[in-house]
């Protein structure tokens, strides 16, 4: 196989006849589910290359994506690469001031943004494009400019460029080229060649990826590994464990793609859901009877489910080992954003417990007098943008100095023992440089001196940022960590602060650096101290939320108003605290309000014991309202299955909607404005009598007639969620009205209220996914006077989520045909017209709403 640029790979897994229609990405993002083919991928990567060419940036320029993982990233970067445009990928946790240093130095000609970073806190000289509005029509392109030929790239071509994430100095930028990157997929495509036949009867083989797309690694296992195998990649923006233990049992995943972290969020879900996991095995015992041990972890994974690859950081052996003796294969390697990103990968069929691998084809590897990890080969970058110094100092003698400490065992697979620098490495794999904390403490009053180290954290393995104080006299340590939190990214944040007990921190002589290894292990003196105490010290049986915090951040003063988001935790911590607490109080957190900005107050009030009042509302500590479990939305999956479906699609041209035909003479216009249409739509209508839906229904064309579910209004039926409320008879009659519409005509509760929106939103999801249309009634409520009234912003958020085009229907003189108070309908004269489609963007719900009344109105 002949690859000399990364296009040539692109055409090979894209142009295939046989894989074109297959899915090759799919994309959870908390509200539905987007399916994208390698033909879809190929089609918007072609459209891309063409919107850069009219926006008339050039090959060579420069393009910024900042933006969670989504299919839209990976066409990004295809139409980058097909037009020769350099993508300089961000973290989608970075700042937007170290998006706005990044854009600046590599003078950006445009910054495309996903949906869940801050677009608004770009500087005003760029005008951000919208990854998830991009792709949704190929229209402005001129068919003229679609139909350039594509420049001419050779291998020495730059692809892409990273920087060092999360430097407050200078960002460095990692300058990869096409041969960079080839280096690293030609020998695992080799390699996986040998294997393709095995596979193919457990194809197609899908890979959940958790990993950012920004890090090289997250790339690799993405973009170019899983077309390999004509495999599955899946995104989603849930990181909560079990969210992502779903995801792996539904879609049916064989290999998990992540930080260690995750897997030690997961291993400690797991312990709680089925403590058995936590037993050891005989030793010797063989494989097939652990897996009958363990076959309860088997069944909540699925049972396709065989693999984990981990990479960005350090896996700890016993984390390893915890895996490995459940029955999965734990796959891990070693490299960098340099390396683009493989020096060396474990066989998934041989894999080394302890060691990250053997050097993949074409890649040296030495160890230094120092013990330090010498890479050499095609993978390695070419310098860093604009940094011959910096490019200079990595390099010695055609050799990169990795940082890494390391040696290679007599078998030839490395393993990897430390850090020669002193940059922090998350278990997320971001780097920390422990002197822009330090410069960012040192400007706080009261600091003498700082010193920053990577050390454990209380009840984990995991390095996190630590800081060392020499304070004045009267400094409160607590209130000076929380100013500098505020002015570090996420992963920058510092977790535990310790008082330095001299007169000044331990420094070299003459050069007068910090002896970070000297404090690193003084640090962890103390920490094994406090534990000690701690374990002596008798106290009551009765824990606190401050007792399951002090694990997360310790040594630090929590008071009642301290957010999560001062303590200094990552997304991830924040699902580990969500769970330690439900753990230690035996209750259930809704996530959605476990937010950054939730305090210690809020969480206290969380844990509380349920207090229900006759509402099925949970009343607060602070004699608020809030959610309960009781009032969540029940939907209908019954009425989706294939035996009511035949009923409905019997019942409703035979005998339901020609009833309507009996009072209504309905006049239908503009339904050719649905020939166009593909797929879903939401029809939005104004609200007159309980005789509008077997009216539109009736109106419709029979391909969307039998496929259109109808909104009903929760509140409508609150005797049925209720019936505490109610009395018997009214509980009977309202469940038999609301078991009635459910099956006949598939409708489903939408409450108008704020509880169950995110719910709601999945729901109506799901129902899009199946390609099943939704009849919605903004008005939210029946108008007897003939006028149409606000529409509610949930219209809005329903289209511009779900990205589905809203068709505008309006109705007249149903009013008088069934008016509200009336016990029986009447016979008369009625008209439904329907406009044509609009699609919505943006977060502004209610600007949305008002656009889709002045459609209906307009009609």
């Amino acid at each position: 196989m002949t690859r000399r640029t990364l296009i040539d790979f692109f055409a090979d897994v894209t142009g295939n006849a046989a894989t074109s229609a297959a899915p090759f990405l799919v994309y959870d993002d908390g509200y539905r589910t987007w399916t994208w083919s390698y033909g879809d991928l190929a089609a918007a990567a072609h459209t891309f290359a063409a919107r850069l060419r009219a926006a008339a940036i050039a090959p060579g320029a420069h393009v910024v994506i900042w933006s969670e993982n989504r299919p839209e990233w990976i066409a990004a970067m295809w139409g980058c690469l097909l037009e020769g445009v350099v993508m300089v990928p961000i973290d989608y946790r970075a700042s937007a001031g170290f998006l706005e240093k990044v854009a600046a130095i590599v003078d950006a000609q445009a910054i495309l943004v996903g949906d869940t970073v801050d677009a608004a806190a770009i500087p005003g000289r760029w005008a951000p494009w919208t990854l998830s509005e991009q792709f949704r029509t190929a229209a402005g392109v001129p068919e003229a400019i679609l139909q350039a030929p594509a420049p001419d790239l050779d291998s020495g071509t730059t692809a892409e460029i990273i920087f060092t994430s999360g430097a407050t100095a200078e960002p460095k930028g990692v300058v990869l080229t096409h041969r960079n990157i080839l280096a690293n997929i030609v020998p695992i495509e080799r390699e996986m060649a040998k294997y393709r036949k095995y596979t193919i009867p457990f194809r197609p083989i899908r890979f959940l990826n958790l990993l950012p797309l920004s890090h090289m690694f997250g790339q690799a296992m993405a973009t170019f590994v899983p077309p390999m195998l004509s495999g599955v990649v899946v995104f989603t923006r849930s990181y909560a464990p079990g969210d992502i233990i779903g995801q792996i049992k539904s879609r049916r995943v064989s290999v998990l793609v992540s930080v260690p972290k995750m897997l030690e969020v997961l291993k400690e879900h797991v312990l709680r859901v089925a403590p058995e996991a936590g037993d050891t095995p005989p030793p010797g015992m063989h494989w097939m009877k652990r897996w009958w041990k363990y076959r309860r972890i088997h069944r909540m994974f699925g049972f396709k489910f065989w693999a984990m690859v981990v990479g960005a950081a350090p896996l700890d052996p016993d984390l390893e080992a915890f895996w490995g003796r459940l029955g999965f294969v734990v796959v891990q390697g070693y490299g960098l954003t340099e390396t683009a990103p493989i020096v060396t990968l474990n066989h998934p069929l041989r894999a080394r417990r302890g060691a990250v691998g053997k050097p993949i084809a074409g890649v040296e590897v030495k160890i230094a007098a120092d013990g330090e990890i010498l890479v050499r080969g095609d993978n390695v970058t070419t310098g860093y943008f604009n940094a011959p110094e910096a490019t200079r100092d990595a390099f010695e003698d055609g050799w990169f100095h990795t940082g890494d400490i390391g040696e290679l065992d007599a078998e030839g697979q490395l393993h990897i023992r430390g850090r020669k620098k002193e940059m922090i490495v998350t278990p997320e794999g971001l780097n920390v440089f422990p002197e822009d904390v330090e410069r960012a403490i040192n400007e706080q009053p009261g600091v003498v001196d700082a010193a920053v180290v990577g050390a454990p954290v209380a009840g984990s393995t995991a390095e996190r940022v630590q800081a060392i104080l020499l304070l004045a006299p009267g400094t409160d340590p607590d209130a000076v960590v929380r100013a500098a939190n505020a002015t570090l990214g996420d992963h920058q944040k510092i977790r535990a602060a310790a008082i330095w007990p001299a007169a000044e921190l331990p420094r070299t002589e003459g050069t007068r650096k910090l002896k970070r290894r000297e404090l690193k292990t003084w640090l962890e003196q103390q920490r094994t101290g406090l534990a000690a105490a701690a374990e002596k010290t008798p106290g009551p049986n009765r824990r606190s939320v401050s007792d399951v915090l002090a694990r997360f951040a310790p040594g630090r003063t929590l008071a009642p108003a301290t957010t999560i988001d001062e303590l200094g935790l990552t997304s991830l911590e924040r699902v580990e605290l969500m769970m330690a607490l439900e753990e230690a109080f035996q209750t259930t957190i809704d996530e959605t309000s476990f937010a950054p900005s939730t305090t210690v107050a809020q969480l206290e009030t969380m844990v509380a014991p349920p207090d229900w009042g006759q509402t099925g509302v949970r009343l607060g500590s602070d004699g608020g309202q809030t959610t309960s479990a009781a009032a969540e939305i029940t939907f209908p999956a019954w009425n989706r299955s294939l035996p009511v479906r035949a009923i409905r699609r019997a019942s409703l041209p035979t005998w339901i909607l020609p009833l309507a035909h009996i009072f209504a003479r309905v006049k239908v216009t503009g339904v050719e404005h649905l020939a166009g249409l593909d797929g879903a739509a939401i029809f939005a209508a104004n609200h007159q009598s309980h005789f509008d839906t077997p009216v539109i229904l009736n109106a419709l064309p029979p391909r969307w007639r039998y496929r259109v579910s109808p909104a009903m209004s929760k509140e409508f039926f609150d005797a049925h969620f209720f019936p505490t409320r109610h009395s018997r008879m009214a509980w009977f009659t309202n469940s038999l009205n609301y078991y009635l519409s459910s099956f006949f005509f598939f409708a489903f509760p939408l409450t108008q209220g704020s509880a169950g929106t995110r719910q709601t939103l999945r729901y109506i999801g799901e129902l899009v996914e199946d390609e099943v249309s939704v009849l919605i009634f903004p008005e939210g409520r029946r108008n007897p006077t003939g006028s149409i009234g606000p529409f509610l912003p949930g219209v809005g958020m329903i289209a511009a989520r779900l990205g589905v085009p809203v068709v505008p229907v309006r109705l007249t003189g149903l009013d008088t045909i069934l008016a509200p108070n009336a016990r029986w309908p009447t016979r008369g004269q009625a008209s439904c017209a329907f406009g044509p489609p609009i699609m919505l963007t943006g977060n502004d719900y209610g600007a949305l709403a008002e656009r889709v009344r002045q459609a209906v109105l307009a009609l």
